[in-house]
C-alpha cells in the first residue's frame, strides 16, 4: 500500500516518486524495548486519517485570518475533516490550523452524526493549504502515517515516544509489521488517557483500535527515554513539517 499510496501522493503533488518514496521510508525495525524502569500507563487507542472530499457548493474552507482558500465542500465534509485534521479536495491537501471565531457550520447532532463533537466547536475549525502529503501536526512537527499520535492539549508533552508493546508484530497495508513505537506529534480534542494515531490515507484494523473513549479497549504504553530510538522518530516528525511548508 505505501508504494501505491506513495506514487499517487507524489503524482498528486507533483513530486518526484523518489524523493516522495525517500522521506516516508519506514522500516519498522527498531528494536524491542528494555521496559523495565520505564514509566508505565494504560492508554485508550483511536485513529485518524485524510479525509477524501469533492468539491461541493457548501461550505468554504478559510484559513485563520477568515481569508478563503477556494474551495468549498459539503457540510458532512467540513466536520469531517474538521474532526480528522487533513483533508484532500482535488487532489490538493488542507490541514486544521486553529480555530475563527464564527462557526461557518453546526457540527453536531442531528446535523452532523458525532454524539461527542457539539463540544468541540468544529464548525470554527480554520485550515491551510499544505505542501507535502501529511498535516503539520502542532507546529513543530508533521504527521507521519502509522508513527504520529495525537494527544489532549495538557497531556502528554509533544516530542514524547511511546513503547506499546500489543502493537508490535502488528501488520501494516504494505506487509511489513509494526515495532511497536509511536511518537507525539499532534494535540487533539480527547481525554486524558486517549492517543490517536494517524494512519495516512486509509483505517487499519488493528484490534487495538477502537473508540479511544474510557469504555474502549486498554493498552499498556511505555514513555521511551533511549536517544537510540527518540532521535530517528524526532527527525522523521521534523522533516515531514519542512516538506508541509516548502
Amino acid at each position: 500500500m505505501w508504494v501505491r499510496g506513495l506514487l499517487l501522493i507524489a503524482l498528486l503533488l507533483g513530486a518526484p516518486f523518489a524523493q516522495a518514496a525517500d522521506l516516508w521510508a519506514d522500516d519498522f525495525s527498531l528494536p524491542k524495548a528494555k521496559t523495565d524502569g520505564l514509566k508505565k500507563l494504560t492508554l485508550h487507542v483511536s485513529q485518524y486519517y485524510v479525509v477524501h472530499a469533492e468539491p461541493d457548493a457548501g461550505i468554504e474552507l478559510l484559513d485563520p485570518a477568515d481569508a478563503p482558500l477556494g474551495v468549498q465542500i459539503s457540510s458532512d465534509d467540513f466536520c469531517t475533516a474538521a474532526l480528522q485534521g487533513t483533508v484532500e479536495v482535488s487532489g490538493v491537501l488542507y490541514s486544521v490550523a486553529g480555530k475563527g471565531r464564527r462557526s461557518l457550520v453546526n457540527c453536531a447532532l442531528p446535523q452532523y452524526a458525532c454524539p461527542r463533537c457539539a463540544a468541540f466547536n468544529l464548525g470554527q475549525n480554520r485550515f491551510v493549504k499544505l505542501m507535502s502529503a501529511d498535516g503539520l501536526g502542532a507546529k513543530t512537527f508533521g504527521l507521519v502515517p502509522y508513527r504520529t499520535v495525537a494527544v489532549k492539549a495538557d497531556g502528554l508533552k509533544l516530542g514524547t515516544v511511546l513503547y506499546v508493546p500489543a502493537a508490535r508484530g502488528l501488520k501494516l497495508p504494505n506487509g511489513k509489521k509494526h515495532d511497536g513505537y509511536f511518537f507525539v506529534a499532534d494535540i487533539g480534542a480527547m481525554h486524558s488517557s486517549q492517543i490517536d494515531l494517524y494512519t495516512g490515507w486509509k483505517p487499519l484494523p488493528w484490534k487495538i483500535l477502537g473508540s479511544g473513549t474510557i469504555r474502549s479497549r486498554g493498552v499498556t504504553a511505555y514513555v521511551v527515554t533511549d536517544p537510540a530510538v527518540l532521535a530517528p522518530l524526532k527527525a522523521a516528525h521534523l522533516e515531514s513539517a519542512k516538506a508541509a511548508a516548502e
